[in-house]
This record gives C-alpha cells, sequence and structure tokens, in this order.
C-alpha cells in the first residue's frame, strides 16, 4: 500500500473530527477495529472525495487499505434482533431488493421480504437462491418499517458511531480484515448502547462505502454471520442475509461483471452492508486483493 496516499482528516458535519482514513486507532483497542468517535442524533454529511456512481469519474489518487465504516447499536428490544428463532444457513436470500437505493443522496438496501425469495444454496462460494421453499420458513425480518432502522439515524432505536476497519497484507498479494485474532468481532464493546451480554455488546449494524478501480481478477471474500449484502454499482452482487451462523462466499467481479454492469479499467461503488443480530457468537472477515479504497460522499 505504500502508493496510496491516505485521505486527510474529515468532520461529521457537525464540527466533530472522524478517524482520518489513515488506520490510526485514537482508543488503544486490540479488537482490529480502529478508534471510533459517536456522532450527534442530528443528520449530517459524511464529507469524502467526489464520486459520480458509475464508471470513470472519482479520483483513485487519494486511496488506503481503509474502509471507513458507521456502526449503529440497537438492544436486543428491537424486533429484528435477538429474535427467538436463530436461524440457518439457508434462510435469507433476497430479503432485499437486488438494486441499491440512491434517493436523496442515501446508499442503503430496500426491503423485499420478510422471508426472502428462496433457499440459499452456497456451492464453492458462490451463491444461489432456489424456489419454491422446500419448507415453510419463518420471518427472518419483521417488516419494512423494522428494517429501515438497520441503517438510518434513529434517535432512541440506535446509536451511530463512525469508526474504520483495516485491512492488512496477508503476504499473498491479498488484504484481510479478520474478527479470529480476537474474541471475536465485538467492535462496540464499551460504547454506544453498550448492553453487555456473555460480557460483550451484541446487536448492531455496519455499513461501508467505497470506491474502487475494478482490474481483471479480482474478488472480494467474506466469511461470518449475520446478514451481509455487497452492492457492486448499485446492482446486489453477494448475498447473505439472514440469522445465520458463519458463511463464507466469494465475490468474483469477472464472472458477475456483466450483470454488475462493470469493466476494466473504471471505478465503481462498493456498498457493504451488515448486522450482528443474535448472541453468542460475531465473527467477520473481509479478503480481497483489491489494493485502494476511497471514501464515497453518503447523506446519513
Amino acid at each position: 500500500m505504500g502508493a496510496c496516499v491516505a485521505p486527510p482528516a474529515e468532520t461529521d458535519g457537525t464540527g466533530g473530527a472522524t478517524v482520518d482514513g489513515a488506520g490510526g486507532g485514537t482508543d488503544g483497542s486490540t479488537n482490529g477495529v480502529g478508534g471510533s468517535l459517536p456522532l450527534g442524533s442530528g443528520g449530517s454529511t459524511l464529507v469524502v472525495p467526489d464520486e459520480t456512481g458509475g464508471s470513470g469519474g472519482g479520483s483513485m489518487e487519494d486511496c488506503d487499505s481503509v474502509l471507513e465504516v458507521v456502526f449503529r447499536d440497537f438492544n436486543a428490544s428491537h424486533p429484528d434482533f435477538e429474535e427467538t428463532f436463530a436461524g440457518q444457513d439457508d434462510l435469507g436470500c433476497g430479503l432485499v431488493m437486488p438494486t441499491l437505493d440512491t434517493a436523496d443522496g442515501k446508499r442503503q438496501p430496500t426491503f423485499q421480504g420478510s422471508i426472502g425469495t428462496g433457499q440459499r444454496m452456497i456451492t464453492q462460494g458462490v451463491i444461489s437462491c432456489i424456489t419454491p421453499w422446500p419448507y415453510t420458513p419463518p420471518d427472518v425480518i419483521k417488516s419494512a418499517t423494522t428494517f429501515a432502522d438497520w441503517y438510518n439515524d434513529v434517535p432512541g432505536t440506535n446509536m451511530t458511531i463512525v469508526s474504520h476497519l483495516d485491512l492488512t497484507p496477508s503476504g499473498s498479494g491479498s488484504f484481510v480484515f479478520d474478527s479470529a485474532g480476537t474474541p471475536g468481532f465485538f467492535p462496540l464493546d464499551g460504547e454506544g448502547m453498550n448492553e453487555v451480554t456473555q460480557g460483550h455488546n451484541f446487536h448492531f449494524t455496519t455499513e461501508a462505502h467505497a470506491r474502487f478501480g475494478y482490474e481483471q481478477g479480482q474478488v472480494f471474500t467474506f466469511s461470518g454471520d449475520d446478514d451481509l449484502w455487497i452492492f457492486v454499482n448499485n446492482k446486489l452482487a453477494l448475498d447473505l442475509g439472514g440469522l445465520h451462523s458463519p458463511l463464507t462466499a466469494t465475490l468474483d467481479f469477472d464472472a458477475q461483471a456483466a450483470a454488475l454492469g462493470i469493466s476494466p479499467g473504471n471505478t465503481y461503488n462498493m456498498d457493504i452492508f451488515h448486522a450482528e443480530r443474535h448472541t453468542s457468537a460475531s465473527n467477520f472477515r473481509i479478503e480481497t486483493n483489491i489494493t485502494c479504497f476511497t471514501k464515497v460522499v453518503v447523506v446519513r
């Protein structure tokens, strides 16, 4: 990453400084997540380099192996969190619509259905959805109304914390963030609502918005629980929704280039959405050979 220049420090729109994009933690934590600063409950814009939403446009000069993230902390009392039904691995395909909602400067998934559109199958890291259902599944998400809380600032329902994930070189040409080196993925321990269960603060969502330069041969592998959706060029590229044990799937950009409308040599948006919804375990692992990400403008 020596050729990349970390973005300068930004502000959160309310005068408070966010983390500086260089990946330096401020709280001395050892959980693999950089230091974070809570934001006020008012709406704000994360001010970042220009991006245009399609191919071309958006400078890749200020980039790094850092994903700027927004966490939102919830309590177990929320209807979509800590459900009695803890989930199963094949339940969760198609919970969200296949196209990202970009209205009013926001970038977020849209609820499609409480049980999704089919049964999930993963073969050699490739996801497919099989319909019709071979059984009648329970609801995975209560409603569009409850889902709207996940990636929006809702005072009294969630608390918002801006932070970052540092992807470190693996030694084999890829960059990795892996919660396995810690007790798990618990970036909000001691922060947010700080509802402690089994010694940790569960029940939170994660979102990250970045641009990357697409080159042939790029892949992005995620392993973890619970829900995970990745959109590329505003199209759903990886669908691991639902309450499930750690699952692993790989986004092969070349294999999906036509479906995603991308071509080598151009830059595109990547939008990542995650949720940790049930106690007992929390895992999060990213591995990719994409070497540089830049932040994008997102209205919150």
